[in-house]
């Protein structure tokens, strides 16, 4: 009897202690989890059948809108793939999670969806198209399996078509199974360079071709809109030669290439045609202007010519072109595999996620092509499709943030978990449908070093304020009524003045909330993570690092 008592009591504590694993007390509902990531990819690019229409054409995320809850105002935390998705699966800004540009590395301090749903018996799978989300950056954490590193070595990322194939494969493998599943998909397509797969253009580079030569062979062969990470070695001999690059097609979409990391033997010494060294390209580079360019190298001795990386520069016109034509490429393969979905029968039961991870300038902004430096609204706002089984389709106007896409995911499927907020759920604005001026406030966050100053964005509807913060601690203001102009370029400012006329607890509101950015702003100097070359090098191909 005394060993029975015994062993009832040390059952009975480990009920309450964890002794067998976490308990789940709340009755959850066990419905899938499709969480889909559209990587740099705007909300006015995305058509989710709104007033306003789309500067591109994607049937597949449109029809897929019509039975969702569409969010026509969602922004992003921050413009960088890494903390931007911590941010989607934690509920945590940016500085809380620790991770302010893809260059750290997230030491799991906030536990992440897939680790939530892991320990309720879920099968979790993930696929990444993009570096920037690997292993070694601390993304994986609470998947099963995890694919990366599946694109060539000399392609920045994994085209659509392969993310679908991938994604259809483990949905026949996992839909078998008796457990419900979370399945994340990560498309980059839009992300530059902007290279649908079915354009390309050919530039060559040749050695030393002699007069009247018909048919020279390159030494180097690529498709110009992708570029290439070569790490290419040219050995010379001793004397006089030339190495010529050429655009042999397509000249009209290139402005020139950026030649990057373009090294000399000591005993060489180069002359260059149509070929100038530029301090401000990559912490510099050699700048290829146009179609052709010479360099004339003269060798005392054997000597050796290093060429890292080749970066097409299109023209204005090509890469708004180009841009478009990658998010309708991206359009077509996730509407194949949500048609997958619905061919499986297994919609009625699964919740799907469909987001982008931030947007992207298209030189609007000083000529600015990229996504790291600035928050105004090409940039920070995201097209956010939220399909909830059970749940009639409605759009949804009033601002939202990422943050609160995970809570709502949570609070939808009944699971109460601590390290989520419940006050950043958007199931009060899906079920009341607020007016846009009656939400709460939206932050975003650019963080140095990537972005060249700390900034902050504060939208209460209508307006918006971005406040940067400068090396030496000064601060400036910029203001924009949303509900008027798109906010893309700076002549769309407002005054001040004009704001507290219309609104005082805007400003009310924004100088409670300038804390954080000065947070922030201390914040931002913390450690790097601990990279090797390798992980640093393709950070540096997608302009990350300086």
């Amino acid at each position: 009897m005394r060993v029975l008592v015994i062993l009832f009591v040390v059952v009975y504590m480990c009920g309450f202690s964890g002794c067998t694993g976490p308990r789940v007390r709340e009755k959850a509902k066990r419905y899938n989890v499709v969480f889909i990531t559209l990587d740099t990819t705007r909300a006015d690019y995305v058509d989710t059948g709104g007033s306003a229409g789309a500067r591109a054409f994607t049937p597949g995320l449109k029809r897929f809108a019509k039975k969702s809850i569409a969010f026509e105002n969602a922004y992003c935390t921050i413009p960088q793939t890494l903390p931007s998705h911590l941010s989607l699966f934690t509920s945590y800004f940016p500085y809380e999670c620790g991770v302010l540009s893809n260059q750290y590395q997230y030491d799991g301090r906030h536990k992440m969806l897939p680790e939530v749903l892991k320990e309720r018996g879920y099968h979790t799978a993930g696929i990444i198209s993009l570096g920037t989300l690997s292993s070694s950056t601390g993304f994986a954490r609470g998947f099963d399996v995890f694919l990366e590193n599946l694109n060539e070595e000399s392609v920045f990322y994994v085209p659509a078509e392969r993310v679908t194939v991938e994604a259809c494969h483990i949905l026949k493998q996992i839909k078998t199974k008796k457990e419900p599943f979370f399945l994340f998909l990560h498309y980059s397509d839009p992300h530059s360079p902007y290279a649908p797969p079915t354009v390309r253009g050919d530039f060559k580079i040749y050695l030393d071709v002699k007069p009247g030569q018909e048919n020279p062979r390159p030494i180097v062969e690529l498709n110009a809109h992708r570029g290439a990470i070569l790490r290419k070695t040219i050995p010379l001999s001793s004397g006089v030669h030339e190495i010529h690059f050429k655009l042999e097609n397509h000249q009209e979409d290139f402005e020139g290439f950026v030649l990057r990391r373009l090294e000399f033997s000591k005993n060489c010494s180069v002359s260059f045609r149509n070929i100038e060294y530029s301090p401000a390209h990559y912490n510099g580079s050699h700048l290829l202007k146009g179609a052709e360019g010479t360099i004339r190298v003269k060798c005392k001795g054997t000597g050796s010519v290093k060429l890292f990386q080749i970066i097409p520069h299109l023209t204005w016109k090509a890469a708004v072109n180009y841009y478009r034509q990658e998010v309708e490429y991206m359009d077509r393969y996730v509407g194949k595999f949500l048609g997958k979905l619905q061919e499986e029968k297994l919609l009625h039961r699964t919740i799907v996620v469909i987001t982008g991870d931030h947007g992207e300038g298209l030189g609007e902004r000083e000529r600015y092509f990229g996504h790291v430096r600035y928050l105004n609204r090409q940039f920070i706002h995201v097209p956010l499709l939220l399909y909830l089984p059970g749940m009639k389709a409605r759009r949804v106007t009033v601002p939202v943030s990422h943050v609160g896409v995970t809570p709502t995911i949570l609070e939808f499927m009944g699971i109460d978990h601590p390290g989520f907020s419940g006050d950043k759920s958007l199931m009060p604005v899906i079920r009341t449908k607020p007016a846009p001026g009656k939400g709460s406030p939206v932050y975003s966050f650019a963080s140095r070093p990537s972005a060249i100053e700390d900034k902050f964005s504060f939208i209460y509807w209508p307006y918006q304020c971005i406040l940067t913060r400068d090396d030496s601690g000064g601060e400036t203001t910029e203001f924009y009524n949303l509900s008027l102009s798109q906010s893309f370029r700076k002549w769309d400012e407002i005054s001040p003045a004009v704001v507290a006329r219309n609104s005082l607890r805007f400003f009310h509101s924004l100088q409670e909330s300038v804390f954080q950015m000065r947070t922030v702003s201390k914040i931002s100097s913390t450690r790097y993570a601990k990279l090797n070359k390798k992980e640093i090098e393709k950070l540096k191909t997608m302009g990350y690092v300086h």
